[in-house]
């Protein structure tokens, strides 16, 4: 099964993946007024975040070195594919170092939005993971905004 030129297994995990984003902010805003269980929410939903950071990186890094077919990967490839995972730790950092607010969030939605550009650029990657990242980005965005917009009182 294919949608939008997705093939079936990709898209289901994809989709599976944004639960936890979907479920992280839900938890914030339902936890409104117990800020206990919104701190935790918050924190599981900046590290889910990074995860997914890392690996999209790995996932560059890795068809890099395939495209190179043995030889040697090209050095901005191999530096802008552990960018993400350097962000998504600095986020969680700060997070748990007492700063879990709005910049947090937004600061990990920008880094989620520009892995997400850049693959959806598709050098090195197969068509349709350029549409797959397309909703990827699209999901986890609008999640760690809506943490975001939680922190911010919106």
């Amino acid at each position: 099964m294919r949608l939008f030129g997705i093939p079936g297994v990709p898209l289901a995990l994809t989709l599976a993946g944004l639960i936890p984003f979907a479920a992280g902010a839900g938890v914030m805003w339902a936890a409104a007024g117990d800020p206990v269980l919104k701190a935790q929410a918050a924190l599981v939903l900046l590290v889910y975040g990074a995860v997914i950071l890392s690996f999209l990186g790995g996932v560059r890094w890795g068809a890099e070195v395939n495209a190179q077919g043995g030889g040697l990967p090209r050095t901005r490839i191999m530096v802008l594919s552990v960018l993400g995972s350097l962000a998504g730790w600095a986020a969680v950092l700060y997070g748990v170092l007492g700063a879990l607010g709005w910049p947090v969030f937004g600061a990990l939605a920008l880094a989620h939005l520009m892995q997400g550009i850049w693959d959806s650029d598709g050098a090195g990657l197969p068509f349709w993971m350029r549409r797959v990242r397309r909703l990827a980005t699209l999901g986890a965005f609008a999640a760690l905004m809506a943490g975001a917009a939680s922190y911010a009182g919106l």
